[in-house]
């Protein structure tokens, strides 16, 4: 049971990772011709929105 518990994180990591990583780019890609960018990332488990982040990056 161990192990499939840190199976289960490693993939966890393994997404969140991806996003962060991905969402990072675009939103400094988006910040290069904008001074100020409202960023918002929803969260969904089988396509049930579980929690919606919020935010304004500013330059």
């Amino acid at each position: 049971m161990h192990d499939n518990n840190d199976e289960i994180n490693f993939q966890i990591r393994k997404f969140l990772k991806q996003v962060g990583v991905g969402s990072h780019q675009i939103i400094e890609k988006e910040l290069i011709e904008k001074s100020d960018c409202k960023v918002s990332l929803s969260l969904e488990i089988n396509n049930k929105e579980i929690k919606k982040f919020k935010t304004t990056i500013k330059k």
